[in-house]
């Protein structure tokens, strides 16, 4: 099958999807190693059937699309760690040129089914020509790495010189909760340490801000209290899905 234009980047850097993974009908599969950061598939398959029509994700793609348009994020884009596509959805739905990749390939079957190119793989694996992309996404995706750091490099090194990363990540510390441990969140972040995390790893920052700060208290109470309280139940997979997105208020939104 043909590859869609915006995967097209064998006229001025010879790189083929076509010759690094298999097509499945909208979406392409690469042979490689899942991260241990990598969502079970049980849970991206029971997220399917949740997904649409959550407030939760309602609202912060509406602040996420309505916060890129103001910095002016290059209109063609890459979400990596996409998930079930439903953020790559709605900047699709905005005008966005969109290629979603997720190591788990029931999430990126979804995300083709949202309409969206999706690829089956790591970043790494995709072995990018240097100063390709124009954009990336990285939506609540590097908590989850042990190590940001190698993962952030590559970003750098496969972005156009002049191109923009946009991140976003939970915020604040001492809202850790029972959705951290469940997510596999590594840590949550300041401004300052989102900073120093990225320009370590050789990004120039624009900006970075918190967003839904509203909730920061109504979460405190309601997960960070009776956390520290010991009170730690387990849930089922799409609860612990629904626990990893809601788990995130306080939320910082970064441009480099």
């Amino acid at each position: 099958m043909d590859s869609p234009e915006f995967l097209r980047l064998a006229d001025d850097f010879g790189w083929h999807i076509e010759s690094l993974a298999d097509a499945r009908g909208g979406w392409w599969v690469i042979a490689g190693e899942r991260p241990p950061s990598t969502f079970d598939e049980e849970i991206l398959d029971e997220l399917a059937d949740v997904v649409d029509g959550s407030w939760w994700y309602e609202v912060r793609n509406s602040l996420l699309v309505d916060y890129m348009a103001t910095c002016g994020v290059p209109r063609s884009l890459w979400e990596v760690g996409a998930g079930t596509g439903i953020v790559a959805q709605a900047l699709q739905n905005d005008g966005y040129q969109v290629v979603a990749v997720e190591p788990g390939r029931s999430g990126a079957a979804q995300t083709a089914e949202r309409g969206v190119p999706s690829i089956a793989s790591t970043l790494e694996e995709l072995r990018l020509p240097a100063g390709s992309i124009p954009a990336i996404g990285l939506f609540d995706v590097i908590e989850h790495l042990e190590d940001p750091g190698r993962f952030l490099e590559e970003c750098r090194r496969v972005l156009d010189p002049a191109g923009q990363l946009v991140v976003t990540v939970p915020a604040y510390s001492w809202l850790w909760s029972n959705a951290d441990d469940l997510a596999g969140h590594w840590r949550r972040y300041t401004t300052g340490s989102l900073i120093a995390e990225v320009e370590d790893s050789g990004f120039d920052v624009r900006d970075c801000s918190y967003r839904m700060a509203s909730l920061v208290g109504p979460m405190f109470f309601a997960r960070a209290i009776p956390y520290r309280l010991g009170h730690r139940s387990e849930p089922s997979a799409v609860q612990r899905q629904l626990a990893i997105s809601a788990g995130g208020v306080g939320r910082l939104v970064t441009v480099f």
